[in-house]
């Protein structure tokens, strides 16, 4: 009789170790989604920042070029990624800076002075020739 005793109570310890690491697991799993989900807004905001920047960027140096006098040129350049991510930059009808990610989730466009040319990621030259700006002329 001390024999199945033995065995009820050794049977019962291992189930109490078994749900014991199954509830550990769980919260573990728990913790581990909140610590993405964290990273990952993180990332998102990071990402829409940068995105704001480089339109921002773009916006003044077409403004500084429309505002200068007759002759002013200028190089600047645009980085092959924003945070990771491949991107696509444009001015759209002359007046509006337009730029977003591929993946479509981060965009921005500002309005601009009217410029003739088109942006392209890597460098870029603006110049100011009789009042009109020109991109990579």
């Amino acid at each position: 009789m001390f024999q199945k005793n033995s065995f009820f109570a050794r049977a019962q310890s291992a189930i109490e170790l078994i749900i014991l690491v199954g509830f550990l697991a769980f919260f573990f799993l728990i913790f581990l989604f909140a610590i993405h989900m964290s990273t990952a807004d993180e990332r998102w905001e990071n990402r829409n920042l940068l995105t704001q920047e480089l339109a921002l960027e773009i916006q003044q140096e077409v403004n500084l070029a429309a505002e200068s006098l007759s002759g002013y040129s200028r190089q600047f350049t645009l980085p092959e990624r924003i945070s990771g991510l491949t991107y696509d930059v444009e001015i759209v009808e002359n007046t509006v800076v337009y730029v977003h990610t591929d993946d479509e989730q981060h965009a921005l466009s500002l309005p601009v002075s009217y410029v003739d040319g088109l942006l392209v990621i890597g460098t870029n030259t603006i110049k100011n020739i009789d009042g009109a700006v020109y991109l990579n002329p």
